[in-house]
């Protein structure tokens, strides 16, 4: 599991350096592998303020931008991102930079005759994303020229990649690693506040589980009026660190409610649900969501589009007994979460603790 230690400072006191935390929880039986110091990442990179952007005069695939780095004059800096527009915040290696991730120091040259004093970043380029279609552009307004980018895309950060065994589920969280190393350390621990969920949904739903050796307990919740949109960039950046791609708002606070207190969860799209549901038990007048095992030769398309022949040992999750998730796995691809409608059917999985 990755742990950020910005998170988990949150979460716990913490006093000690990385190194010192990483062989502490070693020591305590969970193998810290790596430490993975991401503050070297971005170390001269800034926010800057694209003033101009004029097209390269011997290059169609490049621009020629101004951009405001909080010195005494702005940069000219050649840019070859399709994105790249006038009035936006970006981040910008100065020079004399280094950035890691890809091996490169920033240095004064000429790209096709035109001086360049800086490279203007996509994520990609500070290890942030395994590939990016352009520069990174900050959603906020009004930032800081000159400033350090790195609290801005969570690169202030360590992360300490960490095992544990078999039988400590509990420790597989962000919550469980505080509580170690609140017990070990003696350290102050301040756990986040768990709201409870009111109103009605005004939906007809039941939960049925038919293996209950299997899954004691499996709960859920319909939510309507949801507007799918990307989530703040803090919770993208967490999940980021914790080596989770961010999808959307829904899909996302399913994600980091698993990372942070270990409990599983899985957000259906409540429309595409109801339709499943339909079409398995025409005759039925209420939507059922059931856990039961596969039966043989079932098959279910995954969210990563790969249809799977299931085993009669795969525990399933059913919508009036049709097939939509692996359950604690991976959620169907017919049952996804996508933009465009008002009803959502989120589910919880059985506790990890």
């Amino acid at each position: 599991m990755r742990i950020s230690l910005n998170w988990l400072r949150e979460l716990v006191d913490i006093n000690l350096t990385p190194e010192a935390l990483a062989e502490t929880l070693t020591m305590a039986g969970f193998e810290v592998e790596e430490i993975e110091d991401r503050r070297t990442w971005a170390d001269g990179v800034v926010i800057g303020k694209v003033l101009t952007r004029e097209p390269h005069p011997n290059a169609d695939k490049l621009s020629v931008c101004t951009v405001d780095i909080g010195a005494d004059k702005p940069s000219t800096i050649v840019c070859g991102a399709a994105n790249v527009r006038a009035d936006i915040y970006v981040p910008v290696a100065t020079l004399n930079t280094y950035l890691p991730i890809v091996d490169l120091k920033i240095k004064p040259r000429k790209l096709r005759d035109v001086p360049s004093e800086g490279m203007i970043c996509s994520l990609a380029e500070l290890g942030l994303a395994k590939d990016s279609a352009g520069i990174h552009i900050f959603p906020q307004p009004d930032l800081k020229v000159g400033a350090d980018v790195r609290p801005y895309l969570g690169l202030d950060d360590v992360i300490l990649d960490l095992t544990s065994t078999a039988n400590r589920a509990d420790a597989l969280s962000m919550v469980g690693i505080a509580r170690e190393v609140a017990a070990i350390t003696g350290a102050a621990l301040h756990l986040p506040e768990v709201p409870e969920l009111g109103g009605q949904s005004g939906s007809d739903l039941a939960v049925r589980v038919a293996e209950a050796k299997a899954c004691p307990i499996y709960m859920g919740t319909a939510i309507a009026g949801v507007t799918i949109a990307p989530s703040p960039e803090w919770l993208q950046r967490r999940l980021q660190a914790a080596g989770t791609r961010p999808i959307n708002n829904v899909v996302d606070i399913t994600n980091y409610v698993l990372l942070e207190w270990g409990q599983p969860l899985h957000a259906f799209d409540g429309d595409r649900l109801q339709a499943i549901a339909q079409a398995a038990s025409p005759s039925a007048s209420a939507l059922t969501v059931g856990v039961r095992f596969a039966h043989p030769g079932e098959t279910l398309t995954t969210l990563d589009s790969q249809q799977r022949t299931l085993q009669e040992q795969t525990l399933l999750i059913t919508a009036n007994d049709h097939p939509v998730a692996l359950a604690g796995v991976m959620g169907g691809e017919d049952s996804e979460v996508f933009d465009g409608v008002g009803l959502r059917y989120e589910q919880v999985g059985c506790p990890s603790w």
